[in-house]
């Protein structure tokens, strides 16, 4: 479906170089149905530049003040004299004709009143992506982020990232997966796989702005089936991140990878957990039948929804699942206000003994019903219409070159 010639289910990222504060939550909320609003985190136009070169976002919001409208003008001028066909749109409140006029003779394309309504500021948005020559390049083309989430730590969660990375890999002919494990507790995703790594999530962050497909190739452990894993050290945890060093992370993989799988299992409500779920394609709350489990996961959706995120095309994963107890599975999802899209069921003993050698079932039990489970979640969420299987885990476990 679509409207004014714009697809409803494809959600955009957009560049903002306002201060934080009001003017920044407000663009954000308004923006919330159509994308993702990056802050530029800074109104220099080299930071503007490495966040717009990161994000392949088609539209900039610069904000313009009486106080700053030279700054504000000279920042447009220098941005579209490297980025001509990028469109700008100047934010601002309270201005005058004059500083309208500056934005406008700097390039800016149309205006935007800090307080408008919310299907106000979409139309405007919308009307500009369709005037947009950069948004003529398929804005699907760019890497599926799948991220998984629970309120409660536990291995679990990284045995499912970790088996949903191995199952989209092995379903996408020639597809580049890499698995970015953040949740908690920390870097289980490499001792499941049996691996190891002294390239850590935080060491891509201070290396995000010199980020390229070399330093990728070479830095990220590299498991025997081809996916690539980035995790948190095992002695820290996600705490005062960037969020805008974060997107352009998010966009460096993005441009490297064709799939990005994120665990964030464990990981409490706040700016990170949002920001993640919020570049997400697809979001898998991964719950089991208990009912603490339930209402925990329960409350975290709740939290969010309340503070403002909704999370886009999220579907609820049932774990450990029996399906003769209570509470079943489509009561689960029920509570939780999302759709179930698939409950996993393995043999107790075989999950333990995976875990324990550090290898997946791809390994022990090709044939187990827990990846039946995956590989019909993958094929429909990927939208394939089969799974073409590669005749053997040798050749699934090649490396990709």
């Amino acid at each position: 479906m679509t409207t004014n010639g714009l697809s409803d289910d494809v959600l955009y990222r957009f560049v903002a170089a306002l201060p934080d504060g009001p003017e920044l939550e407000w663009l954000k909320l308004s923006l919330s149905d159509l994308g993702t609003v990056i802050p530029a985190g800074s109104e220099n136009l080299d930071a503007v530049m490495g966040v717009l070169d990161l994000s392949d976002a088609p539209i900039l919001f610069v904000g313009i003040s009486r106080e700053n409208t030279a700054r504000a003008s000279t920042l447009i001028e220098g941005v579209l004299a490297s980025r001509p066909l990028l469109t700008v749109v100047a934010v601002g409140d309270g201005v005058s004709q004059d500083e309208l006029l500056a934005a406008m003779r700097a390039g800016a394309r149309d205006f935007i009143t800090v307080g408008s309504r919310a299907s106000e500021v979409r139309a405007l948005v919308r009307r500009s992506l369709e005037r947009s020559p950069l948004e003529r390049a398929d804005p699907t083309a760019r890497a599926q982020v799948l991220a998984t989430i629970n309120a409660r730590p536990g291995v679990d969660n990284a045995f499912f990232a970790s088996h949903l990375a191995l199952t989209v890999n092995e379903a996408v002919p020639e597809a580049s997966v890499v698995l970015v494990d953040l949740g908690l507790p920390p870097a289980d995703s490499l001792a499941l796989l049996g691996m190891e790594s002294n390239f850590t999530f935080f060491d891509a962050m201070r290396n995000v702005r010199r980020m390229d497909p070399t330093l990728l190739e070479t830095a990220l452990s590299r498991h025997a089936s081809g996916i690539q894993v980035l995790s948190m050290p095992e002695d820290q945890a996600a705490e005062d991140v960037s969020t805008t060093e974060l997107h352009l992370l998010l966009g460096a993989l993005r441009r490297h990878f064709t799939h990005v799988i994120v665990n964030l299992g464990g990981l409490p409500d706040g700016e990170f957990l949002r920001s993640m779920l919020n570049n997400a394609d697809h979001v898998f709350q991964v719950v089991d039948q208990t009912v603490p489990s339930c209402r925990q996961n329960q409350r975290l959706l709740e939290r969010m929804r309340e503070g403002g995120t909704h999370v886009q095309s999220l579907g609820i994963v049932v774990d450990r699942y029996l399906p003769r107890a209570a509470p079943e599975a489509a009561t689960v999802a029920s509570r939780l206000g999302a759709p179930l899209v698939g409950t996993l069921r393995s043999n107790p003993g075989l999950r333990l003994r995976a875990i324990n050698l550090g290898k997946s079932l791809f390994e022990l039990a090709p044939g187990d019903r827990y990846l039946k489970t995956l590989r019909q979640l993958v094929d429909r969420t990927l939208g394939s219409t089969s799974l073409e299987r590669r005749g053997s885990w040798g050749l699934v476990f090649r490396r990709r070159s």
